[in-house]
C-alpha cells in the first residue's frame, strides 16, 4: 500500500495558516477541527513549517499564557519531513517513528497534495492485515 492509498481514501483537504497567525488561533482550530496540527504556508503556497500539538506545548512551558500572542513563526518547526504520494506505508511508518512525529505532509514537485497522519498509517495498516488474512483463508479453503 501507498501514501496515494490513504489519499484516495480521506482526501487531500488540510487546514493551512499564515506565519503571522497567533498560536491563540491555532489553539482554537485544533480543538475546533479537533486535529493534531496545521500546516504553515508561505506566500508562495510552499510549506514553512508546521505547529503540532507538541510545539504547543512547548511554547507555553516557555512562555506561559504570553504564548497565546506568538505568531506560527515563532513556534513552528521549521525542518519539516514531507513523503511521496508514491511512499509505501512502510517507508512513512519509519519517517515517523525516526522523526518521533505523527503528522507527514505529502508533497510532489512543490506542491501540498494532502497530509498524513500516524492514525491514518495504523488504520491502513490494519486493513491491509485484514486483506492479506482474508486472502489465506480462502487460498486454505480451497486447497
Amino acid at each position: 500500500m501507498f501514501v496515494s492509498d490513504i489519499l484516495s481514501r480521506k482526501g487531500g483537504l488540510v487546514f493551512t495558516v499564515t506565519p503571522g497567525t497567533t498560536v491563540g488561533q491555532i489553539s482554537q482550530q485544533l480543538s475546533t477541527r479537533r486535529i493534531g496540527s496545521v500546516l504553515i504556508l508561505d506566500s508562495d503556497d510552499s510549506v514553512a513549517g508546521i505547529v503540532s500539538e507538541r510545539d504547543l506545548v512547548h511554547a507555553f512551558a516557555r512562555h506561559g499564557a504570553a504564548a497565546l500572542d506568538l505568531e506560527a513563526r515563532a513556534v513552528m518547526t521549521r525542518d519539516v519531513v514531507t513523503c511521496d504520494p508514491d511512499d509505501s506505508i512502510d517507508h512513512v511508518m519509519q519517517l515517523m517513528t525516526r522523526g518521533r512525529f505523527r503528522h507527514l505532509p505529502v508533497v510532489r514537485h512543490g506542491e501540498l497534495l494532502g497530509l498524513v497522519s500516524i492514525g491514518d498509517v495504523v488504520k491502513t495498516r490494519l486493513e491491509e492485515a485484514r486483506q492479506e488474512t482474508e486472502a489465506l483463508r480462502a487460498y486454505i479453503v480451497a486447497g
